[in-house]
């Protein structure tokens, strides 16, 4: 089972300060391709900014973004979740709390990176594509293993001729 360490893992950690603009953050967020954003103020973790927030809280309602505080927009309280828990958790917390995005800690709270719900379901495709993997393996492995067998000086291999299994009347 996948850990919230696994799935942030190859990444760096981004977040924004308090103080800048809307339109600062936006850029940041678009230069790192990213939908979401830890908020500090003065290295205390306040809050996240989305997508979602520049949507309902600035563009929907008029406002500019080159003069709006992230702070006054961001979703504050954000909902963490330790870099030792499971994807599993992940996605429960996510649902449980109606959330796309929850923030990795590590020891003390410290800031580890974001799980957005899109980490958690290329998790999930991993895990099905190695399963599927072993399973085709396995498959094959037994349907179609040839036989052989030494003949005086010769190895015959018999080519698999798969048996028809009988029908049930």
């Amino acid at each position: 089972m996948n850990k919230i360490s696994d799935v942030i893992k190859p990444r760096d950690v981004y977040w924004v300060d308090a103080e800048d603009t809307v339109l600062e953050v936006v850029k940041y967020l678009c230069e790192r391709e990213s939908g979401a954003v830890a908020v500090k103020y003065q290295d205390e973790l306040v809050g996240v900014f989305s997508e979602r927030d520049l949507m309902h809280r600035v563009v929907a309602v008029g406002l500019d973004p080159a003069k709006v505080k992230v702070r006054d927009v961001m979703t504050p309280d954000p909902v963490c979740i330790p870099t030792d828990d499971t994807v599993q958790m992940a996605k429960a917390l996510m649902f449980k709390k109606g959330l796309r995005h929850l923030i990795a800690v590590g020891k003390g709270n410290t800031l580890q990176g974001m799980v957005s719900m899109r980490d958690l379901i290329e998790a999930d495709m991993d895990n099905a594509k190695e399963l599927v993997q072993k399973l085709n393996d396995n498959y094959y492995e037994q349907a179609y293993h040839a036989k052989w067998r030494i003949s005086s000086n010769r190895v015959i291999i018999e080519p698999f001729v798969q048996k028809e299994e009988p029908v049930l009347r």
